[in-house]
């Protein structure tokens, strides 16, 4: 297992490319499960634990069908469950790094704290999501064969369309829900 996490590391930080990881499919279903589980926990400390569940859910399922789909389009479909495995565990690993974060930005909204140490708070998140977006785009670089620049054009669509979804579901639950 320690394997796995130190792989897994080395590529948030781009040491390793995902094609290098050990297929597996038990590293696949526990990487998933750890991707789906992070973000409930990294959701509800803003939101429900409900709807932290269900939000996750929906970026699990969301980033299963664009990765399949740009493997499809590239007729690399065969790449699936090693690149799910890389973006899962990977997603899992810098939302744990971004859990105290998150941490920190909700408690200080709602305190008073000075604008200062939420603007701090702002930028590290800020540099979260664009370390998140490089880490995609080197996987989405080795799994479908092309330039950096295309996966990182095709992380910045993912990051705004999950950015955009979960919006909208929020906005749809708050209006059934008040």
């Amino acid at each position: 297992m320690f394997h796995y996490i130190k792989f897994y590391t080395e590529l948030c930080f781009l040491k390793v490319a995902p094609q290098d990881a050990p297929a597996s499919n038990n590293a696949y279903y526990i990487s998933v499960f750890s991707y789906f589980m992070v973000g409930a926990i990294v959701i509800s400390v803003t939101q429900s634990m409900l709807t932290g569940l269900f939000l996750s859910g929906v970026q699990t399922a969301l980033l299963m069908f664009l990765a399949n789909l740009l493997l499809w389009i590239k007729k690399t479909p065969e790449r699936f469950y090693q690149t799910m495995t890389a973006l899962c565990a990977t997603g899992a690993i810098i939302g744990l790094i971004a859990l105290p974060l998150m941490s920190f930005i909700s408690a200080t909204g709602t305190t008073g704290v000075d604008t200062d140490s939420l603007s701090f708070g702002f930028i590290i998140w800020l540099v979260l999501i664009l370390w998140e977006s490089l880490v995609i785009a080197h996987i989405l670089k080795h799994s479908m064969d092309i330039p950096m620049i295309a996966g990182l054009s095709a992380s910045f669509v993912y990051m705004y369309l999950s950015f955009a979804i979960t919006l909208r579901v929020l906005k749809v639950m708050s209006i059934s829900l008040g």
